[in-house]
């Protein structure tokens, strides 16, 4: 049986803030998880988009006043947001499960595999193995594409696919 969506979202988001972020980005979007320092970046359109679907899907329609014009980075939040207008939680949930897999097939069709595993900034990730997968199966991904049924070994931990 599928995951439900609320289900499918939740685990988007452990996901997402499971991953490395890039200590600059941190402040600027607290709450967008996508930045991640290594072989994979993402687009600050990406880490608005994600940002408002997320405020969209726990939230709501943007509830809060639009912040003065020089303060850069919570305006173009807020506009982000804003922009969404009446969307449903439940269309906001599925968007942002839905970019979170469009950005992990990019990240699958750019990047070498071995080589983003071997970067230091991911190592916290490799104890999260288990959950990852876990999550990814929520999501219907339980494998990633040119491994599957392999080992590997990073950093002395044995990662199966």
């Amino acid at each position: 049986m599928g995951k439900t969506l609320d289900e499918q979202f939740e685990s988007a988001v452990w996901i997402i803030q499971a991953l490395p972020k890039d200590g600059e980005l941190d402040y600027f979007f607290v709450r967008i998880f996508l930045r991640i320092e290594g072989p994979i970046k993402t687009t600050v359109n990406d880490q608005l988009l994600m940002y408002s679907l997320y405020k969209q899907a726990t939230i709501g329609r943007c509830n809060t006043e639009q912040p003065y014009f020089f303060k850069i980075e919570e305006r173009l939040k807020w506009n982000a947001w804003n922009e969404l207008g009446d969307m449903e939680k439940d269309e906001a949930k599925a968007r942002y499960v839905e970019k979170m897999l469009q950005l992990c097939d990019k990240a699958e069709e750019e990047h070498d595999l071995m080589n983003f595993l071997n970067d230091p900034t991911v190592a916290d990730l490799l104890p999260k193995q288990t959950q990852l997968r876990e999550h990814f199966a929520n999501l219907g991904r339980t494998t990633v594409k040119g491994f599957e049924g392999e080992t590997v070994t990073v950093n002395g931990v044995s990662i199966s696919f």
